[in-house]
């Protein structure tokens, strides 16, 4: 499969995993629509696993890949090391988060008690996410590209099932909190799912076993370490100030007198509207999202000046795509979610009274931002897979520290509207530092990094004709 038409057929999944996901997302807003504070946990209850995920992913996703596909090991040797690790080192810390949270929260504040029907599967899940990780990886990096779609649409897909069983299993009550516990549990089974079905497509390509070699693995774990950093900052960047947010709130409001169960509430209110509004901000990251592994591949495997005439391309275009995106978004929301509510609920009124204007104001807050940082996606997928892995990390550092200095500042007044603008000021700092250090390295000029030219469009042209071509034939 040429890289072409990789992409149009990576889309195309990548179009579909985002309306599973979203359509999750409006499912649970459903369901928790009248109590923000359940909406708020279960956003937590969703993002623990994978934080803790990529924490403890050593970066050997992202090595096995460019390993392999710069030949410099056998798919076999890096597929059988990394799943050793995933078993062995994911169980380790699987168990070290489930025993840090149970015993070691309430042994630094006793306010800190967590049922631990909450916590086991967001921990249990961290090997599994690994497996699936890895395994799938291979699938990338020995160009099964349809099987690679396949897990990432199954990964989607296969959720929601387990989450409204689980959901019903525990009575069906939002007030009770039956929506984070089915959240969790709900990751955990369609996470065991996943691993097992990655694993059966891989087989084709290598053998099934965990088997360490640990001249593969010192080599990839040099690497990768720098990649995991690289992708753990990311994560946490995206998805950190939601447990900062929550975590200030608390503190906020129990100093105003609140019991600590009222602050929690109150709390996730904030985190439900940031939340909400962070999901809608973050769907201009879809095309490099769906382009980022892919690319990472295609890069790794080609010249300097292959990739120094691709990757300024694909970084306008992400940058035009998201400016147009960010217009949709902000013209749409209010509309589709007040007639979403209609339809479910009967009553719009839910959406406009209720979220409407708290989440419509984050959003203005946040769009810049996302908007922005696209280009960073795309140029940092490229520096990676020319193993200029510590220029990655240097901008997610900053990210995180601008974002979590202006969190601290910002949100004990602000509330959501300070974690956007903490965000968005975090994201144009890195982004500016990204296109900087790329343009230092590769001699390309910034304008070329991110301004759209004629002949993009028929870049454009080409890939919209190769989709409506390929759908035609299904037909």
């Amino acid at each position: 499969m040429n890289f072409r038409r990789s992409v149009v057929f990576t889309f195309l999944i990548h179009a579909l995993v985002v309306a599973v996901d979203k359509g999750g997302g409006i499912i649970l807003y459903l369901l928790t629509a009248t109590e923000k504070g359940e909406h708020g946990k279960s956003g937590l209850a969703a993002s623990l696993p994978f934080i803790i995920g990529a924490i403890a992913n050593l970066g050997l996703a992202t090595a096995l890949v460019y390993f392999v596909r710069r030949k410099k090991v056998e798919p076999q040797v890096a597929f059988q090391t990394s799943i050793w690790v995933a078993i062995v080192w994911g169980g380790l810390v699987g168990a070290g988060a489930c025993v840090f949270t149970l015993w070691g929260l309430p042994a630094i504040n006793p306010d800190w008690q967590i049922d631990w029907w909450g916590v086991v599967p967001i921990c249990a899940v961290v090997p599994f996410l690994l497996i699936a990780s890895y395994a799938n990886s291979t699938q990338l990096a020995t160009d099964r590209v349809k099987g690679y779609g396949i897990v990432h649409l199954a990964t989607s897909v296969s959720f929601l099932p387990a989450f409204f069983l689980l959901f019903y299993l525990l009575g069906g009550s939002v007030t009770d909190g039956d929506v984070p516990i089915a959240v969790a549990w709900g990751r955990l089974i369609s996470t065991v799912f996943i691993a097992g079905l990655t694993l059966w497509l891989v087989r084709k390509v290598v053998t099934l076993r965990a088997k360490v070699d640990r001249q593969y693995l010192g080599e990839a774990i040099r690497y990768g370490w720098k990649a995991n950093l690289t992708s753990t900052l990311t994560y946490l960047n995206h998805r950190f100030d939601l447990v900062v947010l929550m975590a200030i709130r608390v503190s906020v409001y129990s100093n105003q007198g609140n019991d600590i169960d009222d602050a929690k509430n109150l709390a996730g209110v904030d985190v439900a509207y940031y939340s909400m509004a962070v999901t809608w901000a973050e769907l201009v990251w879809h095309f490099p999202e769906a382009m980022r592994d892919l690319f990472f591949s295609k890069v790794a495997s080609s010249s300097h000046e292959e990739a120094r005439r691709l990757t300024p391309v694909l970084s306008r275009i992400g940058l035009l795509l998201s400016l147009l995106g960010a217009v949709a978004i902000i013209l749409c929301i209010d509309p589709v979610m007040g007639l979403i509510t209609w339809v479910a609920k009967g009553d719009s009124a839910i959406w406009f009274d209720g979220w409407s204007e708290d989440v419509g104001a984050v959003l203005w807050l946040l769009v810049p931002g996302t908007v922005g940082f696209t280009v960073s996606k795309v140029l940092q997928a490229d520096l990676a897979a020319r193993n200029h892995l510590q220029t990655c990390v240097n901008a997610q550092v900053v990210v995180l520290v601008v974002m979590l200095g202006v969190d601290i500042w910002l949100i004990p007044e602000h509330g959501a509207l300070g974690a956007a603008v903490a965000s968005t000021i975090a994201y144009t700092v890195g982004t500016i530092w990204t296109v900087c250090a790329y343009c230092a390295q590769t001699k390309v000029s910034i304008w070329e990094c991110l301004v759209v030219q004629p002949k993009d469009f028929r870049y454009i042209r080409d890939i919209i004709g190769a989709v409506i071509n390929k759908l035609r034939r299904k037909r």
